[in-house]
């Protein structure tokens, strides 16, 4: 008979000589354990690759100088930290996210009122050349006028509309031997400034002091004249990126626009009417001041700033002999010119995030280097001491530059 011994085997253990085996169960928890604590060790060397990657710096000037600014923000810049997590990989929408943190409105207003330096001038320059009852006595006189303009983007800043409304006066008399006419003005007006590319929109309040003067030897006449004008300025800026929640970021700040003017013409006679050749020459001078902006956490801080710019512009005016209307006596002109721009038409202006991080240079649309100008009008004598004018003043310029403005005018002899 065979005797069969069973030896049982013993169970597999992970536990060192001696000590009792680790209970499935057990084994699982450390194995969650083990990875959770891989986990945590990771995340603080994720979040530092996060803060370590660069805002892609590509595209316009503009975008450029924007995303090296961010790039700038100190590491744990709740800024940086909130764009950096969320911020798109794709060039093109990262870049049109540059634009709505860009500013630019800012620097989009200071090139409209230097455009609209235009419109002091106009008023003195129409003054002085009118055609109907104005040779003799004092005068008092106003004007309402209104306009719309638009300027298209030009590859690093975008298009800007505009709209305006104001209303401008004055009086004026004869002095040493009735050989010059002087005078002094006054205005306001308001406007509305639209960057709808940018999200942004601005308005300005500004008031206009002014004075001027002109004379005449025989053909040639003199035209002289100065203007301050006071910007009330408010924007804001709806800002919706990745990484940030929507917020409008505004302020409120001046400028001021301080011009000297002049004009040259002679007279000639061609049938029944008159033309006359002109120059005219204009320096205008601006200054804004610094601003803070509230709102959000990308909010900017911009510094003050100042610009010069010339103008020159060489035309010919024309003026119909007097006709009847009615009972009513007209005068008809019309005039067509080239304004051209020199000095700082393409300002930078410094900003900088309040946030922290170096500042950068943000620039607007360029101001018209060369304009195109027609005028036209009619004056109505009412009374032998009262003319009412009807204007029209078109410009067009470089990059698609568009300026239309309508102006009705009184003036009363006294």
């Amino acid at each position: 008979m065979t005797i069969r011994h069973r030896i049982p085997c013993a169970p597999q253990t992970d536990a060192p000589h001696g000590q009792p085996p680790m209970p499935p169960a057990a084994r699982r928890t450390g194995y969650l354990l083990a990875i959770g604590a891989a986990i945590a060790a990771a995340t603080p060397f994720s979040a530092a690759f996060a803060q370590s990657q660069p805002f892609p710096a590509s595209g316009s000037a503009n975008q450029v100088a924007v995303a090296n600014a961010l790039q700038s923000l100190p590491a744990g810049n709740a800024l940086r930290t909130s764009l950096q997590g969320q911020w798109p990989a794709d060039l093109a929408a990262a870049r049109a996210g540059y634009d709505r943190l860009s500013g630019e409105i800012h620097a989009a207003v200071a090139t409209q009122m230097i455009d609209d330096s235009h419109f002091a001038r106009d008023a003195v320059f129409a003054r002085l050349s009118c055609a109907a009852g104005c040779a003799d006595g004092s005068h008092l006189w106003a004007q309402a006028a209104g306009g719309w303009s638009h300027q298209g983007n030009n590859g690093n800043a975008g298009a800007v509309s505009r709209s305006m409304g104001g209303v401008m006066g004055g009086v004026d008399t004869l002095i040493f031997g009735d050989r010059w006419r002087v005078g002094l003005l006054f205005g306001y007006d308001h406007s509305r400034i639209d960057a709808d590319s940018r999200d942004s929109t601005a308005t300005t309040h500004d008031t206009t002091y002014g004075a001027y003067a002109g004379t005449q030897w025989d053909a040639l006449t003199l035209k002289l004249g100065a203007a301050y004008v006071r910007h009330d300025i408010w924007t804001d800026r709806s800002v919706q990126v990745p990484g940030l929640a929507a917020a409008h970021l505004g302020t409120d700040y001046y400028g001021h626009t301080a011009q000297a003017f002049a004009e040259l013409a002679y007279g000639l006679r061609w049938g029944a009417s008159s033309w006359q050749p002109y120059l005219q020459l204009a320096r205008v001078k601006q200054d804004f001041e610094s601003f803070r902006e509230s709102g959000g956490t990308a909010a900017l801080a911009g510094s003050s700033h100042e610009a010069d710019v010339t103008y020159s512009t060489l035309g010919l005016r024309f003026v119909a002999d007097r006709f009847q209307l009615g009972s009513v006596a007209v005068n008809a002109r019309a005039g067509l010119g080239w304004r051209h721009a020199m000095g700082d038409v393409d300002v930078a202006h410094a900003l900088a995030f309040r946030a922290g991080g170096r500042a950068y240079d943000v620039r607007g649309l360029v101001v018209s280097r060369n304009v195109g100008v027609l005028d036209a009008g009619l004056d109505f004598t009412l009374a032998p001491n009262a003319v009412f004018s009807l204007s029209y003043t078109g410009q067009a310029g470089s990059q698609r530059f568009v300026d239309q403005d309508l102006t009705a005018s009184m003036s009363v002899r006294f």
